[in-house]
């Protein structure tokens, strides 16, 4: 088997630009303001094909070693995640175009993003990831996906047995 190892870098705008939007507080002027708050509406989309959205909440429960063996992906909804504790590592990857059925991830793609727990993400649709390492005992996000996401529109792969590779995390 072939081990890559990829190199963990830091969550930017740029950076992380192939693979969806960062959910961070905008550097523009507030849609709302006053003494007691700031309010920015419509910063970023979760795009679904028809249906509803929802919310879920996740906890990544243990440390585990930084070595990924697996990804998934949802063709028809955009996913976003945000930080509510801890710090940790999040694996994403392309789709390859190139595939004959399109529904592989490109492995030259694969990249490695530290979330430091001040911002979150959101993956397009058709973007391979994998649940996020904990850099602690435990980690929790608010997801926001389409309804019926994980039942309906969940692909997961395993790169041992589909490319006879896996992916070590280097921080």
């Amino acid at each position: 088997m072939k081990l890559v190892e990829i190199k963990i870098e830091e969550l930017t705008g740029e950076s992380f630009k192939p693979y969806g939007e960062i959910i961070d507080v905008p550097h523009t002027k507030p849609d709302f303001s006053n003494d007691e708050l700031d309010l920015w509406c419509g910063i970023d989309e979760v795009k679904v094909d028809k249906g509803a959205s929802q919310f879920c909440w996740l906890n990544v429960k243990s440390q585990r070693p930084f070595l990924c063996k697996n990804l998934e992906c949802h063709i028809n909804t955009s996913e976003a995640m945000m930080p509510v504790l801890g710090q940790s590592v999040v694996v994403v990857a392309l789709p390859d175009n190139n595939s004959i059925s399109s529904n592989l991830p490109n492995t030259k793609s694969i990249k490695a993003f530290f979330v430091d727990g001040s911002k979150g993400f959101n993956f397009k649709p058709r973007v391979w990831h994998w649940l996020p390492y904990p850099l602690s005992t435990k980690a929790s996000f608010i997801l926001l996906f389409k309804k019926g996401t994980p039942e309906e529109d969940l692909q997961i792969v395993n790169l041992n047995e589909e490319f006879d590779l896996s992916v070590k995390l280097v921080l």
